[in-house]
């Protein structure tokens, strides 16, 4: 990676110190925040145990640490869920755990990186805990998830632990710029709610775009101007994970609003306490549609009852 993200210091400074001390554990669970980088820092470390120039690793110019980057290293593998399944199965573990216990290639690590971790069935977890609990020497497993808590307790336990928070705007704007130059970056961000590294193929006019035309909607139907028959199927036949990402994403900055981080005048004449609850109702209302966006769900009426339940808040 050309551009170290200024979140990464923490994260990378516990590589450091624990190979200067030679402690570097067998298993590291990397714990993300989503869009934060979880699979790039895994990549990191990969580079940093593997970088042919030891003075400067990970230098990001030798061969090493170039094949890492382009995900082509011999010595580094990385599992995901193939094709249209969203599991790891025990199958592609098993072939994980041969290739680990192989001679390396070069002088450095067999790392591996399971990404997202949580995706593992049981099988297949419980066979990477044998590897874990009898690793090979000079192997690494980077196991990065967003929800560690899917994880079976057992391989949690055989793991390191590193935290990847999220970024500030700040922080996640200036990055974007770096890699991508400028654009409505905020605006892009603010509509998925996720951080810069899940927006890196984005184009952040058109997120910012969909972002405002959904507030506008929003904040038309709840002031009677819109009707949510008007807008339902236009929604439901365009990108609805985006459009569902943008309201929770304002209905979220209007809860801290409403707790008073933020000026709260523009809210409506009812009570406040009033106005937190519908908020919190229309959030929660909000994730569990879009837990189901992917469904065979009638979205074009799921869209309608949930703008219903705004415009009767």
């Amino acid at each position: 990676m050309s551009v170290l993200p200024s979140w990464f210091a923490a994260a990378c400074g516990e590589i450091n110190a624990a190979l200067d001390a030679q402690r570097l554990a067998h298993g590291i669970l990397i714990h993300e925040d989503p869009g934060s980088g979880g699979l790039e820092l895994a990549r990191w470390i990969a580079q940093r145990v593997n970088c042919r120039d030891a003075s400067r690793a990970p230098c990001g110019e030798c061969q090493s640490c170039k094949w890492i980057a382009a995900d082509q290293h011999p010595d580094v593998t990385k599992l995901a869920p193939e094709g249209d399944s969203r599991q790891i199965v025990i199958g592609a573990v098993r072939d994980l755990a041969a290739e680990l216990s192989l001679t390396a290639h070069g002088n450095g690590y067999k790392v591996a990186i399971v990404s997202p971790a949580d995706a593992m069935n049981p099988f297949a977890a419980n066979a990477l805990l044998k590897t874990l609990e009898e690793p090979p020497a000079k192997t690494l497993v980077l196991l990065v998830t967003g929800a560690p808590s899917r994880l079976l307790p057992t391989l949690r336990s055989r793991c390191s632990k590193l935290r990847l928070k999220a970024p500030s705007t700040g922080e996640a704007v200036q990055f974007l710029e770096t890699v991508r130059g400028e654009g409505p970056w905020a605006d892009a961000l603010a509509a998925t709610g996720a951080g810069p590294f899940a927006l890196l193929a984005a184009d952040p006019a058109a997120l910012a775009e969909l972002r405002g035309e959904t507030i506008s909607a929003l904040e038309d139907i709840g002031r009677g101007r819109l009707q949510p028959p008007a807008v339902a199927e236009r929604w439901a036949k365009g990108d609805l994970a985006t459009r569902l990402a943008c309201l929770e994403s304002w209905v979220t900055d209007r809860i801290l609003e409403s707790k008073g981080i933020r000026d709260v005048t523009h809210l409506s004449g009812q009570a406040l306490g009033l106005n937190i609850c519908r908020l919190f109702e229309f959030s929660d209302a909000i994730r569990d549609m879009r837990k189901l966006a992917h469904t065979s769900l009638n979205k074009t009426m799921a869209v309608e009852a949930l703008l219903w339940r705004w415009a009767r808040r």
